[in-house]
């Protein structure tokens, strides 16, 4: 809506520059930009009926620039002779219509506006039409109030009938179009014919003319959801209707008539009959509303004293007493409770002035659960390793079970699944890691590192038991240089579950050749009471059209979380410093890795510190080891001697070849 700053001068007394109001209106919920000529144009949102008026906008700036309203002035003066005398008026739809008023001005003179009115609607976007039709526009804008003036002597025998449209019945609008009503239209007629389409547009025979001289004003108060049905319908749009829509304001129904009937008298040369029609279905009251200060500061999380909290709303409008607080009718579309009141201070307070902090989320006597904590640092960890979270469905179909080589039958069963595939519990993820590295080769996504913390399920006699698994399947190259071809193999993912248990204090987890369905023989791990590692099946992979190497790890994550229990404990760092010894060999295919480091560690007693491959290439494997005494330097003499018993022990027990 486009609010000119002169006109809004007229109805508050405020200092800030047009920028600086568009900036308050802005924070305030009102998005406003500022437009040539320093006119402000306001988005008005939908809850907001109260501000489709300069008015509405006037009490926006009054409440956030803490700037005075200037008081409405009305000089009516009414005649001797009684407006019941020339005009009688019929509701029969006091739903539709709860309230329907009507003045009457006689002896008017049709002429052109004076130049501050015409001033006004131009600035406004509206077109001057005479000094009648002008005054109606004029309080539709200042005060969101559509009014309509019908020229008396074209209504039949006096009578405005508020009344239903008859199904099919057809006018010809102010826009000279011709419409076709239907049954649950509201029609603003006289005993002969409708003369309006209630709150939407005013009809050709009944309009203001040049040689009207007594005029029917009109202001009434229309159901907003038949207003927006009766516009839909039409796809007929008008300047009255976006207001009634919305919802108009039940006091100012009778604010806007009488001032407009002064001001056409004043302009016209008119006199304003004594009395007003006012039909209405009962009267209405503001609603109350309780507001605890205490409660205000606990939801905003702020420190606003009740006298400011008071203050804001009084300049909203709102009346106080006490804690009771009372809506007035133009917000009682949108604001109904507590909370509508705690978001009004909110806003005009200023939402930058309210720090920033976290919620207290604590429960008394509750403590955060240490096992979520257990998953958020894995998660953390196997995110720095380079591998990406997925989330997949619990639930699958036989067949991505039977691909993977699981049977069916061993699954939990879903007792009225929507569909096939999703009608057992997974017993194990990563079946579904599978299909996730599938989805994405099939998108030519060839470099696939996934993780997966989620739940499997197994049958139990009395119900199904579940449990905490953790699964990561790799596939590609890790590297997203186009120079290293690097592939993750069984030892790459190897290293990101040695670095995941490293970090919870778990170093000496034993390695052992396993078996399982789901691994090629030869290159599967088994990890005592935790899970497997190895690489995929070829029959596996070719299940799913898989043709590159993909290496996998499933863990159960319960028996992980106790072992971590306890594991971390506080070591100073070493004193002296360690020494770096190297050995090479060749390596044949019986002989593992655990087996080379079991048998380091066992010769070299406790001045080996730490054993780690660090080279490998096809039977030829690097290792390195360090020494160190906790008690004093080591020298080369002792290092040497201990190393070479390391050697002999390999070449002797092992039978592998050392590279001299």
């Amino acid at each position: 809506m486009r609010v000119p700053i002169n006109w809004l001068k007229e109805l508050v007394n405020f200092k800030q520059s047009p920028k600086q109001l568009s900036e308050l209106l802005t924070m305030g919920g009102l998005e406003t930009v500022i437009e040539e000529g320093g006119a402000l144009e306001v988005d008005i949102i939908p809850n907001r009926a109260d501000c489709w008026s300069i008015r509405g906008i006037a009490r926006e700036v009054s409440a956030l620039a803490k700037a005075p309203l200037v008081p409405a002035r009305s000089a009516l003066v009414e005649a001797d002779k009684k407006a019941a005398s020339v005009v009688k008026v019929e509701v029969r739809d006091k739903k539709l219509c709860p309230r329907y008023m009507a003045r009457v001005i006689e002896n008017i003179k049709i002429a052109p506006s004076p130049d501050w009115l015409k001033q006004k609607l131009e600035s406004v976007g509206i077109r001057s039409i005479n000094n009648v039709v002008d005054v109606t526009n004029y309080m539709l804008m200042e005060l969101g109030q559509p009014m309509h003036a019908f020229d008396a002597g074209l209504i039949s025998q006096g009578t405005i009938v508020v009344r239903r449209a008859e199904a099919g019945e057809k006018v010809k609008a102010l826009d000279e179009n011709e419409y076709e009503l239907g049954n649950e239209m509201l029609v603003i007629a006289d005993p002969e014919k409708p003369v309006a389409i209630a709150g939407v547009m005013g009809l050709a025979n009944s309009e203001v003319r040049s040689d009207t001289s007594t005029v029917i004003l009109e202001s009434a108060f229309f159901d907003r959801v038949s207003i927006h049905k009766t516009s839909t319908n039409l796809k007929l749009r008008s300047e009255s209707s976006v207001r009634f829509e919305r919802g108009v304001d039940w006091v100012a129904v009778e604010e806007a008539l009488d001032r407009g009937a002064a001001l056409i008298a004043e302009l016209a040369g008119g006199q304003v009959l004594k009395g007003k029609i006012d039909k209405k279905a009962g009267n209405r009251k503001p609603k109350v509303v309780t507001l605890r200060p205490q409660r205000v500061n606990q939801l905003l999380g702020a420190k606003i004293k009740p006298a400011e909290m008071t203050g804001i709303l009084k300049r909203l409008g709102f009346g106080i007493k006490g804690s009771k607080i009372s809506i007035p009718l133009y917000r009682a579309a949108d604001i109904e409770r507590e909370i509508d009141l705690i978001e009004e201070i909110a806003r005009v307070y200023g939402y930058h002035k309210i720090e920033a902090t976290m919620p207290n989320t604590s429960f008394a006597g509750k403590k955060v659960d240490v096992l979520d904590l257990f998953h958020e640092q894995v998660k953390t960890i196997l995110t720095g390793c380079g591998l990406t979270e997925v989330q997949t469905d619990s639930m699958v179909g036989p067949v991505d079970l039977q691909k993977a080589g699981l049977d069916p039958d061993d699954a939990v069963r879903i007792a009225n699944p929507l569909v096939v595939d999703q009608s057992l519990m997974r017993t194990m993820l990563a079946p579904s890691l599978l299909k996730v590295i599938q989805h994405n080769r099939n998108r030519q996504i060839e470099d696939v590192f996934i993780f997966e913390l989620g739940k499997a399920y197994h049958p139990d006699k009395k119900q199904p038991k579940e449990k905490w698994v953790l699964s990561a399947a790799v596939t590609g190259s890790p590297f997203l240089s186009a120079l290293d071809k690097m592939q993750a193999d069984y030892s790459y993912l190897k290293g990101v579950l040695e670095n995941l248990l490293a970090r919870f204090g778990l170093k000496n987890v034993q390695f052992e050749p396993a078996e399982d369905q789901l691994f090629q023989p030869g290159r599967t791990a088994q990890l005592k009471g935790l899970g497997l590692l190895g690489e995929l099946h070829p029959e596996v992979a070719r299940q799913y059209d898989l043709e590159k190497t993909v290496c996998l790890f499933e863990l159960d994550l319960d028996a992980l979380f106790a072992m971590t229990r306890g594991k971390s404990k506080y070591r100073t760092l070493p004193k002296f410093p360690s020494v770096s010894r190297d050995i090479a060999m060749f390596v044949p295919a019986e002989v593992s890795y655990q087996m080379i480091v079991d048998l380091i560690k066992k010769t070299g007693g406790s001045l080996v510190e730490e054993v780690f491959l660090f080279d490998r290439y096809k039977d030829s494997q690097a290792y390195r080891i360090v020494f160190r005494d906790p008690a004093k330097t080591l020298t080369d003499l002792v290092v040497n001697e201990k190393h070479q018993q390391i050697v002999k022990a390999i070449e002797s027990k092992l039978q592998v070849r050392i590279r001299r």
